[in-house]
């Protein structure tokens, strides 16, 4: 087994660019494209193409009948989707980029040649579905939840994965949290999560001054179940 530590030195976003570009085909098969906020690209499970972020915050969700459920956040060095087989199912999937994103484009059949010759103990891949695995306990925790405590949930996750510690041991949110991306989220309504929110500014739990969002005690969120997000991927 490895540790998490151990995992990153191998699969972080330097290493894995190095990766691509050992190969001499790299520059016909691999280019940068942006993603503005709020816009989204298509997958499924043959799609030719995959995304390796080097900049800003992405979800992932997927197309369940009418709806879109949310599975995961994805950040810098990170690939949205990246699928070990091409056979599951014809699955749709929808990246939308939560902050403006610079993407590496990749080519599918490329990426697979260098992920075998280049990470033969498959770092990369193990990686991504600890995530993918750990995301689904979380999902499953949360549907036994208020959905108060889903929206902490959210917070606290939210702050451990992206946020800026400060020395004082606050926490600066990323510049995409609002009430309306909250709510989504944690699937509750604009008023509702609005109104959670307020509560905890009013017990100076969280602070909010011209959208910059700082968690001030994280450790006085209640949350009914304590989760380790620090050991997330």
């Amino acid at each position: 087994m490895y540790t998490k530590n151990f995992l990153e030195d191998f699969t972080n976003f330097d290493y894995v660019m190095k990766m691509l570009k050992s190969n001499r085909l790299f520059n016909h098969n691999c280019h940068q494209i942006s993603l503005k906020e709020g816009n989204s690209l298509q997958f499924d499970f043959q799609t030719s193409k995959l995304y390796l972020i080097q900049e800003g915050y992405t979800k992932i969700a997927s197309q369940y009948e009418e709806h879109l459920v949310f599975l995961s956040f994805s950040k810098r060095g990170e690939f949205p989707l990246l699928l070990g087989r091409n056979d599951l199912s014809t699955d749709a999937f929808q990246v939308t980029a939560l902050t403006d994103c610079i993407l590496w484009e990749i080519d599918r059949d490329y990426l697979n040649e260098i992920l075998i010759t280049e990470d033969p103990r498959n770092f990369v891949l193990l990686n991504y579905h600890i995530k993918i695995s750990r995301n689904s306990v979380m999902q499953l925790v949360m549907n036994t939840f208020s959905s108060e405590e889903r929206l902490n949930y959210i917070l606290l996750f939210i702050s451990d994965k992206f946020g800026v510690r400060n020395a004082d041991g606050t926490i600066d949110l990323p510049s995409f949290i609002t009430y309306a991306k909250l709510g989504e989220l944690a699937s509750v309504s604009l008023s509702h999560a609005s109104n959670i929110v307020k509560s905890l500014q009013a017990q100076d739990i969280i602070s909010i001054k011209k959208k910059n969002w700082v968690l001030k005690k994280p450790n006085q969120i209640p949350v009914s179940i304590p989760y380790s997000f620090n050991q997330w991927i």
